[in-house]
């Protein structure tokens, strides 16, 4: 079995990132639940997307776009965009709304390569980034921000670049491919998974 070397950090409320040097061999296959008797979903979907009309895809596919836009900036390689990357990523921003945490661990004590494993993923050197984006109580500017694909996916791209290990984290030429994964609470809360492979 590898030796895991994982370095996690949690630099604001709304932003943390995780790095993982190497994944285990095996790692237990046991089911995690949302709760006792709730399965989760390996493609959940957003239960707030009608309320607010957010095209999810869309603010995922710009925040892919962003990221490599700003790679290529500094001098790194753009990612390629993974499905199955792609996947973990929505479980994780479905996961932290659905169970209301913002962490890299799970609370029934889930990690990031137990997470992964559910979802058969091996990466020589894998990271995670989240963000989470709360506007004003006032349901009119939820609603602005969250139709403004734009806006929204700027501004998680900004968040994260703009925090030193998140941005060492996005912008490592360690990885090579990448998983977004957006999800929109009843709250309009947002959550941005970034999964990181290479």
């Amino acid at each position: 079995m590898k030796v895991r070397i994982i370095t996690v950090c949690v630099l604001v409320v709304l932003g943390g990132c995780v790095g993982v040097g190497t994944v285990p061999d095996a790692i237990d296959g046991a089911e995690h639940t949302t709760a006792d008797t709730e399965p989760t979903p390996r493609q959940p979907t957003t239960p707030s997307s009608a309320r607010y009309d957010v095209d999810v895809k869309q603010i995922e596919d710009l925040i892919h776009e962003k990221m490599n836009e700003r790679r290529v900036q500094n001098g790194v390689e753009p990612l390629e965009r993974n499905e199955t990357l792609d996947a973990v990523a929505r479980y994780k921003s479905w996961d932290m709304a659905k169970r209301d945490y913002f962490a890299h661990t799970g609370p029934n004590g889930t990690t990031h390569p137990e997470l992964r494993a559910q979802y058969e993923l091996e990466c020589g050197r894998s990271g995670q980034n989240i963000y989470k984006h709360k506007t004003q109580q006032i349901v009119e500017n939820t609603h602005k921000f969250l139709t403004n694909s734009e806006k929204a996916s700027k501004s998680a791209v900004d968040f994260l670049l703009n925090s030193p290990s998140h941005r060492q984290n996005a912008l490592s030429s360690n990885y090579d491919s990448q998983g977004i994964g957006v999800f929109v609470d009843e709250n309009g809360t947002v959550f941005v998974t970034q999964e990181l492979c290479g």
